[in-house]
């Protein structure tokens, strides 16, 4: 009986992105998987799939994904802000606080008080071409969420880290498009309750 996987080089690399599937699956709960951590730059899959519990690996890839976007942007006001303004709205002309974050229940004037992979991914135009941004496509983790999985990550914004996961645990994308309204309705209700607090 197979105990353990092992990627030891391109030819095994190509076979092993194929059966990423089947690889997340029941029947692999009990191999282990190696690799040639010199020539091949998977160390992160392999973490991941060596995580045996559902939870505890969607929260691996998670915080993977975002430390590497924030590690990307370290030391970089990509937004160009000048007193709480982006570059965006600067050219605009427009007095918003807090760019594309001014709708969210979580932010904060020292930035965001939680972790929101979604929102991290999100780039205007304006930012794209100051820098180089990762997108989705250039994180490898992300490879090992389900389709569904990765639907949810591409338009889950504004939402908490707890109930993020939970929300990747679950994968149903009916109840996360519920649970959607609901978090709208709550930003907007928590809008109108700012704007006549300013009145």
């Amino acid at each position: 009986m197979i105990k353990e996987v092992k990627i030891k080089d391109e030819k095994d690399l190509y076979k092993f992105y194929k059966k990423i599937p089947l690889y997340r699956s029941l029947f692999y709960k009990n191999i282990t998987f190696t690799h040639n951590e010199n020539k091949l730059k998977i160390k992160e899959i392999i973490d991941v799939l060596n995580i045996k519990n559902r939870k505890k690996r969607l929260l691996y890839i998670f915080d993977t994904a975002c430390r590497q976007i924030d590690d990307n942007c370290k030391y970089k006001n990509i937004c160009g802000f000048k007193n709480g303004i982006c570059i965006n709205h600067q050219k605009l002309k427009k007095d918003y606080k807090n760019g594309c974050c001014r709708w969210c229940l979580y932010q904060s004037t020292k930035g965001c008080t939680t972790q929101n992979l979604t929102c991290k991914l999100f780039n205007c135009t304006e930012v794209e071409k100051r820098c180089k941004m990762l997108t989705f496509e250039d994180i490898n983790v992300l490879k090992l969420l389900t389709r569904r999985q990765k639907a949810i990550v591409k338009s889950n914004y504004f939402t908490k880290k707890e109930s993020y996961i939970n929300d990747l645990y679950i994968g149903s994308f009916v109840i996360w498009e519920i649970k959607q309204i609901f978090r709208f309705i709550k930003i907007f209700v928590n809008i109108n309750i700012l704007k006549k607090s300013f009145k």
